[in-house]
């Protein structure tokens, strides 16, 4: 709905491949700490999709995610913190009030990326990449696709509960000669206020995290911002690895990254028509 309805927003193809410089410097610095203190990490999502199809960016992708095993992702948030503590932000789930995402971002400091949904928040604005955690996951796919069902639902909840507490002015504005955006996002907050009213944001962000955090080791792994049903896999698929290349440098990918990105895309070597790319919106970026 932002491609169709905010076009006047869609990045230039000037401005994103500035911005896939500025996203690639920070996956560098990743780099760097891992490497020193022995702290792995793998390219998740469309980074991978984009080595092993391009050898870098997905030409039209705006952003760059990371796989992580919990324990090693918390190693990095550490050492990044000690090494790069003036040029980087690095947000972990329930950090902050004003800090809603459920995956770990490193945020460089001195950037400005606003992105529309969330620009009524005044905080955690800057370039930021992705880091996804792999968490154990129960064994039985009943139980796991439950899991997941409970974890969307509370997922969800608290994302309503953002655009009722903090709406964004460009929405809100656009609503105003816009009728599907604003049956959109009248819904949506007409929902959050019911949850803000039940509940409460912090005990959904909450739930989140206790779900995610799965504490038994069953020797199956997933990520629970994917999805249970589909992307779950036996440990060893995540945590076998081989290196590829991406942007001139070499980076961990899953050695089945076949079935990975196989089961995320399909027919992943295929170019999707222009119709079908999600083109992505920013209110506001500064490098």
């Amino acid at each position: 709905m932002y491609s169709k309805s905010f076009q006047e927003y869609i990045l230039s193809e000037d401005t994103l491949k500035k911005l896939q410089g500025e996203l690639f410097k920070i996956l560098l610095d990743v780099k760097y700490v891992a490497e020193k203190y022995g702290i792995k990490f793998m390219l998740a999502g469309g980074t991978m999709l984009g080595a092993v199809r391009h050898k870098g960016f997905i030409p039209w992708d705006d952003d760059i995610d990371l796989f992580m095993f919990r324990e090693e992702a918390m190693k990095l948030v550490e050492k990044i913190r000690e090494e790069f503590p003036d040029k980087y932000v690095v947000a972990v789930p329930l950090c902050d009030d004003l800090y809603f995402s459920k995956a770990i971002k490193i945020y460089k400091k001195g950037t400005t990326y606003i992105e529309i949904p969330l620009a009524g928040v005044k905080a955690f604005d800057m370039l930021f990449i992705d880091i996804f955690m792999i968490e154990n996951v129960p064994a039985n796919k009943v139980i796991r696709r439950l899991r997941w069902k409970h974890y969307k639902f509370m997922c969800n909840a608290a994302s309503v509960c953002i655009d009722y507490k903090y709406p964004s002015p460009i929405i809100m504005e656009k609503a105003k000669e816009n009728k599907d955006v604003a049956e959109y996002i009248n819904f949506r907050r007409r929902i959050g206020w019911f949850f803000c009213h039940f509940g409460g944001m912090k005990y959904y962000q909450r739930r989140c995290e206790k779900i995610a955090n799965y504490k038994r080791h069953t020797g199956w792994v997933g990520v629970p911002t994917g999805n249970y049903d589909n992307e779950t896999y036996p440990e060893n698929i995540l945590r076998e690895t081989i290196k590829t290349e991406f942007c001139g440098e070499m980076f961990d990918i899953p050695a089945a990254y076949d079935v990975v990105l196989g089961r995320m895309f399909g027919d992943y070597m295929k170019i999707p028509d222009p119709s079908k790319r999600e083109f992505h919106v920013a209110y506001k970026i500064e490098f």
